[in-house]
């Protein structure tokens, strides 16, 4: 479930200015979605417009500079109460990358030998190890040495 405000009603700092559309230019507000808050257009679903949460107010803050090592779309940093972490962009569209953050910056990301889809760590009775994502469908696994897949 997700809850709506308007930019103008909204707490915290710049709450009582209008946060224009990137794309239409009419106010934006914003959204309690499930992933946390983001800012949406105000004209939706005309307009599909979105901008995560930065300090309260809506901002475009995405580095370039890191892709999703799937499908190459714009990696989001996102705070959390468990953590930082990154995601997808493409998260709605279907791409469900999520990788940890380390000390500002998307933590590397393995592909499986075998299926080429990404490895995630695990904690097994005998330890750590990685496993692919794609389980059950692929059940490579790598032994870990030293917070690594041994490849």
């Amino acid at each position: 479930m997700t809850t709506t405000q308007n930019s103008t009603t909204d707490k915290g700092e710049g709450a009582d200015r209008v946060h224009p559309c990137p794309s239409c230019k009419k106010p934006m507000r914003r959204i309690d979605g499930r992933m946390g808050p983001f800012w949406g257009c105000s004209d939706f679903p005309t307009c599909r417009a979105t901008l995560n949460e930065v300090d309260g107010k809506p901002s475009a803050d995405i580095n370039p500079d890191y892709r999703c090592p799937l499908c190459t779309r714009k990696l989001v940093r996102a705070d959390k109460d468990k953590g930082e972490y990154w995601f997808c962009s493409g998260y709605n569209k279907g791409c469900k990358v999520k990788l940890d953050d380390h000390e500002g910056r998307p933590k590397q990301a393995h592909r499986c030998k075998k299926c080429g889809q990404l490895l995630v760590k695990r904690e097994g009775k005998n330890g750590p190890f990685w496993g692919c994502s794609s389980y059950p469908v692929c059940t490579a696994s790598y032994n870990d040495l030293e917070g690594r897949p041994a490849l």
